[in-house]
């Protein structure tokens, strides 16, 4: 079944903050598990394999489920492009940028995704128009990540400039990719998710190995499952939820995801690897939320 391509949007049901709340927390594993997967593997090869483990797990899926593929060129060029701007790039850059710079400075300028996501929206995506409200919540949001990492992380913006530019330019690309998705032509949302992630494959792992050395990781339970999991849940199963979510609300409303990852990515080192979730984190993930209300509130 193709989906729709969205133009007006109606309220926000339960199910679409279910989403949106799902998609943060399949993400905010990422950052657990990449600490794990690294020790075997160089990151940019672990990005590749995830990326190959993914693309093999939705092609899976669509013979499975004797799905279709987007037809005509036009869909084809659009997820050429979406795999560029949505994967290959951003996970280049970021693997990069984030070897320079401390963690709370990177969630800092991640948090750039929302807005860009903001001002390209206004531009390029029907029926989601810049008003103040939901400037001031994706500003809430934005707070909510420095309450997180501590108001210390603005003062090393300026340093390593090239690492922080990199890391911002990945945030960009995913705000660019957010957009493209909403604007591409009518396909099968499964048929879809598996063509991009096979270009996204394509485009990064040749890089990655070349860059990174052609390392593989050991055949081993705690070699393989690291990029199995990152391939299956926070890239294939992601995907699918981001497209499925992105068919029915606005583009602005799904950034906000950008802003609960580092938030459930300490709640789950609290309740996988015993770490303290500290009262920052819960005040982060309620300004988070508040500025969700804020920016999709409708006039009565």
């Amino acid at each position: 079944m193709a989906d729709a391509k969205p133009g007006s949007f109606g309220p926000i049901l339960p199910r679409h903050v279910a989403l949106l709340i799902s998609l943060a927390m399949i993400w905010g594993t990422s950052f657990l598990v990449m600490k794990i997967g690294v020790q075997h593997v160089p990151a940019l090869p672990l990005t590749a394999i995830r990326l190959v483990a993914a693309a093999l797990a939705m092609v899976l899926a669509v013979i499975v489920v004797r799905g279709r593929y987007p037809a005509g060129t036009k869909a084809w060029v659009y997820c050429f492009v979406l795999a560029f701007f949505g994967n290959s790039l951003p996970f280049f850059l970021i693997s990069w940028g984030i070897e320079g710079i401390a963690s709370g400075r990177a969630a800092i300028l991640m948090a750039v995704m929302p807005l860009a996501t903001l001002v390209l929206a206004h531009f390029f995506s029907a029926g989601d128009r810049l008003r103040v409200h939901k400037l001031v919540g994706i500003l809430l949001g934005f707070g909510g990540v420095v309450v997180l990492v501590g108001p210390a992380a603005l003062k090393g913006l300026g340093g390593s400039l090239l690492h922080q530019l990199s890391v911002a330019s990945g945030a960009i690309c995913y705000a660019i990719s957010v957009i493209i998705v909403q604007r591409m032509p009518p396909a099968p949302l499964m048929g879809r998710a598996a063509l991009t992630l096979v270009f996204a494959a394509l485009q990064l792992a040749p890089v990655a190995f070349w860059l990174g050395g052609w390392q593989l990781p050991s055949l081993t339970f705690d070699g393989l499952w690291p990029p199995l999991y990152l391939g299956l849940i926070p890239t294939a199963l992601a995907t699918l939820i981001l497209f499925k979510l992105l068919s029915e609300r606005e583009a602005s409303f799904v950034a906000f995801q950008n802003y609960m990852v580092p938030v459930f990515g300490v709640f789950w080192g609290a309740l996988l690897l015993g770490e303290e979730v500290s009262l920052q984190a819960i005040a982060a993930l309620a300004l988070i939320l508040c500025g969700i209300f804020v920016a999709n509130r409708r006039r009565g």
